[in-house]
């Protein structure tokens, strides 16, 4: 049996859920471009047609992702006149969680503040795959048995007894905040190797032989 490194979100969220969707239907992403022009990136729309209703989008404190017929278009206005076109797609916290709106695979989002006197907007160089790896990292930790390891004695113990191989493990330096998720098929064990400004700073396990999917 293999050990998985460096998996993409959709390929860690299918082993998650071992296999199970449960999304927005394909009619109502239909309906929106028809009706609203709401234009979702590739990515987006395949993680809520999968997974809109699934646990890992429905956690309070974390991200969260909405339904397209909620999702609206705003301009965002700064400087001399300069004008930026949103499409407002989820929230986290009191921050809307938004993205420009265009034709974008995997773009990186913006957290909006709206006040009664302004809206303030953060960039942030998470694309919307990070943010799906940041909110099934919070999941797996709301698991009976999840391990943060920020030991080094015990994250080593931990790496080896799972098989997992440090030199393995790649992240993008550039990056403020970044999760490597991995497997280990044999003693079906997430291991999520969390970078900090381009330094390791801890790890998270969790083992099981089926995934709690109903929290």
């Amino acid at each position: 049996m293999a050990v998985l490194h460096n998996l993409n979100a959709f390929d860690a969220l299918k082993i998650f859920y071992q296999g199970e969707t449960d999304g927005f239907p394909e009619e109502d992403f239909a309906a929106n471009l028809r009706s609203r022009v709401i234009v979702l990136p590739t990515v987006l729309h395949r993680f809520l047609r999968e997974y809109g209703y699934m646990s890992v989008n429905r956690l309070s404190d974390a991200p969260r992702f909405i339904h397209p017929n909620i999702m609206t278009k705003r301009i965002f206005r700064y400087g001399d006149n300069q004008e930026l076109p949103l499409l407002i797609v989820g929230r986290v916290g009191e921050f809307e969680i938004t993205v420009k709106d265009e034709h974008s695979d995997d773009p990186r989002v913006f957290l909006m503040k709206i006040t009664p006197n302004q809206a303030q907007l953060l960039p942030s160089d998470d694309t919307l795959t990070e943010l799906f790896k940041v909110m099934l990292v919070g999941l797996m930790m709301k698991n009976d048995g999840a391990v943060v390891a920020d030991d080094p004695q015990l994250a080593v113990r931990l790496l080896r007894e799972n098989g997992f191989d440090i030199e393995k493990i790649e992240n993008d330096p550039g990056l403020h905040r970044e999760y490597s998720l991995c497997f280990s098929e044999e003693t079906r064990t997430f291991m999520a190797a969390e970078f900090t400004e381009g330094e390791l700073a801890r790890f998270f396990f969790l083992s099981s032989e089926k995934f709690v999917n109903g929290l």
